[in-house]
């Protein structure tokens, strides 16, 4: 299968765990709608054509791997509470923050659509982040590639699926201590309505890997990987649901 490969740095990067409020932590990588999101930035879809049914995006398979290990900050901000219709009182919340992130976002489908997004990605219409608008990434790096079959041994990105319920193996490596992963179920797409207000679909659990934390899993059939990954696999993370509604190109 063709790819799509965009490496990206990101001097600041926050992807909130959906349940978190008061303390927000951030998942290590970014979740698949945000890659959708950031699609359809460079080629200036606003967000009711991103989530519509016919979207030009809707064929895209998407995955990432972080390529170094992130820092990690938090910030403190506060809200305004609204009580009986009025401004009531401010309200801290925290807020993690990962900067210094690097990623290798990772696009399949078909070719004349991969060959859009690499243009769009070239020339993008509206500014390009993950997440937050002013939370701008600058795009190292792009090109394409074909995909291989890779080691069931993954690091630093995001599986399908809760990892209790793959038959894993940690993988100790010397100097690196244990981080564990983090588990979620998070959407695939959004219905948009005509408010603007967001409605999440197809929710997965999804397990996130640090980039420090390596796991093999026993008999897995879907690793991947290409040339500039460098031996390092991946799989993607809206695999099942692309194969349910196309067929292999």
């Amino acid at each position: 299968m063709n790819v799509l490969w965009v490496k990206v740095t990101a001097p600041l990067a926050s992807f909130r765990r959906p349940l978190d409020h008061n303390y927000q932590r951030t998942l290590p990588l970014p979740p698949p709608t945000t890659l959708f999101g950031l699609a359809g930035a460079a080629r200036g879809l606003a967000e009711e054509e991103l989530w519509q049914e016919a979207s030009p995006l809707r064929d895209l398979l998407v995955a990432t791997l972080a390529l170094q290990k992130p820092g990690l900050a938090r910030d403190m901000w506060t809200v305004m509470k609204i009580k009986n219709n009025k401004l009531a009182e401010r309200s801290p919340y925290f807020r993690e923050i990962l900067f210094n992130a690097r990623f290798m976002i990772l696009y399949g489908g078909p070719e004349e659509l991969l060959a859009e997004l690499q243009q769009a990605f070239l020339d993008p219409t509206y500014p390009l982040s993950l997440g937050r608008e002013d939370e701008l990434i600058v795009v190292e790096e792009l090109g394409r590639g074909e995909t291989c079959p890779g080691a069931p041994l993954f690091s630093g990105t995001v599986i399908p699926g809760d990892l209790q319920g793959l038959r894993f193996k940690w993988v100790p490596r010397p100097g690196i201590a244990f981080e564990p992963p983090a588990v979620e179920t998070m959407p695939l797409a959004f219905e948009v309505d005509k408010r603007g207000i967001r409605y999440p679909l197809n929710p997965r659990p999804f397990t996130f890997l640090p980039y420090d934390l390596e796991v093999e899993l026993e008999g897995y059939q879907d690793a991947l990987t290409i040339e500039p990954l460098e031996g390092r696999s991946f799989t993607w993370m809206n695999w099942s649901s692309w194969e349910s509604r196309t067929s292999l190109f």
